[in-house]
């Protein structure tokens, strides 16, 4: 039974941006509050905390709705506790984006733009709503033991993107002790940095590795890979729609190799423009790129060479443990998801 006051409960970061990002939080909830909707801010922990903080909250409150302000990752953090709460049939999830990929708000339409604050708002006000895929990874090691497990709602990553997004992690951490460059430096100009520092050092250093692939249709290996994707909504790196014809709540995943620099200026150059008509003359003068799989079970298992770098792993945005063996199962329409109408 839904509560006869809208009660949201807003889960967001007031420290983040050296506490700039307060008074953006403050904002939202004045425009939550005149939208009819009385919220109470849950602030986000450190270290994984805030998957069990929503869990509890939600498992004793009567919420209407709970909202993740942030980035991609504090979304799949109050996605994760959602789902823990045992109530996603009960409650459904809102996005207040602030991310600087912001992957997962805008394969939905909305803009992280804080111009956009009061849009985003009046969405979750609305209350139209579609269904969100979760994927359950199980990473494992080379003798088949569990090494972790977890939920995610937008990617899982291996190869080079990791290693750029741990690199810029590093960047950040050290902007941030120092307080006039920070002010300087923002998200978008850590990640460029760490983008190319990490592309640069490509060319000197082996960073490529095998992976097979079973699904549901067969066995396939991919060989000379620098990257390897599990996309579970349609934006990936920000503006990549690495497959437009991937649902958010078909119960399939896609599976997208990067073979390379070279299919990774394919995949830009293609995925980047909606026509399509760019693969062909791609393809046409000889650069093509690598097609991937969708399945519902998908296990991966990794091969490097020997004096390879290490292999790097993400899942949604944070970093997460590379092991020999990753096993995904697609979770169907997961969770209630308050989108822009027809979204």
């Amino acid at each position: 039974m839904m509560p006869s006051t809208p009660r949201v409960l807003l889960v967001a970061n007031p420290t983040a941006q050296s506490g700039r990002n307060a008074e953006r939080i403050a904002r939202a909830g004045q425009l939550l509050d005149a939208a009819g909707l009385a919220h109470t801010l849950l602030p986000t922990l450190p270290s994984g905390g805030t998957i069990g903080a929503v869990r509890d909250a939600l498992s004793r409150g009567d919420w209407s709705m709970v909202v993740a302000m942030g980035g991609d990752g504090t979304f799949s953090e109050v996605a994760r506790g959602l789902h823990a709460s045992g109530r996603a049939e009960q409650i459904p999830l809102g996005m207040l984006p602030t991310g600087t990929a912001n992957d997962q708000g805008k394969s939905f339409g909305l803009s992280s733009d804080p111009a956009d604050l009061g849009r985003n708002v009046k969405v979750l006000s609305a209350g139209h709503e579609t269904r969100l895929d979760a994927g359950r990874l199980t990473a494992l090691d080379a003798h088949g033991s569990v090494v972790t497990e977890a939920l995610f709602f937008d990617s899982a990553g291996w190869g080079l993107s990791p290693r750029v997004l741990a690199l810029r992690n590093e960047d950040r951490r050290a902007i941030e002790q120092m307080p006039v460059v920070r002010d300087v430096f923002r998200d978008h100009l850590v990640y460029a940095g760490a983008l190319m520092r990490t592309f640069a050092a490509s060319y000197v250093e082996d960073d490529r590795f095998a992976a097979r692939v079973e699904t549901e249709d067969g066995v396939q290996r991919w060989e000379e890979l620098s990257d390897l994707v599990v996309k579970g909504t349609r934006i990936y790196g920000g503006m990549w729609v690495v497959d437009p014809t991937s649902r958010h709540d078909d119960g399939l995943f896609e599976v997208v190799p990067f073979a390379g620099r070279r299919d990774w200026l394919s995949k830009a150059m293609v995925h980047l423009e909606p026509t399509g008509a760019l693969s062909s003359a791609l393809e046409g003068v000889g650069v093509t790129h690598s097609r991937g799989v969708r399945a519902g079970r998908i296990t991966l298992r990794f091969d490097t060479r020997a004096g390879a770098l290490p292999l790097a792993a993400q899942i949604d945005g944070e970093e997460f443990p590379a092991t020999a063996e990753a096993r995904i199962e697609v979770l169907p329409r997961a969770l209630r998801l308050v989108v822009p109408a027809g979204a």
